[in-house]
């Protein structure tokens, strides 16, 4: 989760925090209750303040709608990756499995510079992995992506054990090489 998004739930946190102590004062005393009650009459009694009101309460839940959006789609797995025999349990973790598949990716020997990761469930056990690639320039993409492909789901398989249904590749970036000047 990037910077700005942590930022957004923090910040709105914060308010629904501040938000939750005022109804808890307003239930514990009375003085408190009839000046939100009398503070919320004014305020809907008054056009300006009204609509700042309508707008403001609009944008919370927006908000509201867009944390619950991006927390859903950018979540990790949460479902572990256990498996189980006579002995007891493996639980193996995400970082792991991403762990796996960049070694996987410097082991293919397919032109890559550097890469990263990310590993999201599937259906049923099965999980897809996404790579974002820096490769050389002299590097036939396809085919060497193809095989950086193979290889990942390979050995991800070989071992964990878990079945990976897709290996998505994105060339980010094709970095040249430079000429190596002997004297």
């Amino acid at each position: 989760m990037n910077k700005i998004n942590r930022f957004i739930i923090i910040a709105f946190s914060f308010v629904l925090a501040v938000f939750f102590l005022v109804i808890l004062l307003m239930i514990a005393n009375e003085f408190i209750l009839k000046g939100m009650i009398e503070t919320v009459i004014d305020v809907a009694q008054k056009q300006p303040y009204k609509t700042i009101a309508m707008i403001v309460c609009l944008i919370m839940i927006l908000v509201s709608v867009a944390i619950m959006v991006v927390t859903i789609l950018t979540s990790r797995m949460r479902r572990q990756r256990v498996r189980s025999n006579e002995i007891g349990f493996i639980d193996i973790g995400v970082d792991a499995i991403e762990s796996i598949a960049l070694n996987a990716a410097k082991a293919s020997q397919s032109g890559v510079k550097s890469a990263k990761a990310w590993v999201s469930p599937y259906k049923g056990d099965k999980i897809t992995v996404t790579m974002n690639v820096m490769a050389y320039s002299d590097v036939e993409l396809p085919l060497m992506m193809s095989r950086l492909q193979e290889r990942v789901k390979k050995d991800i398989e070989k071992y964990t054990g878990i079945e990976v249904s897709l290996v998505q590749v994105k060339v980010n970036r094709v970095e040249a090489i430079a000429a190596r000047v002997e004297r």
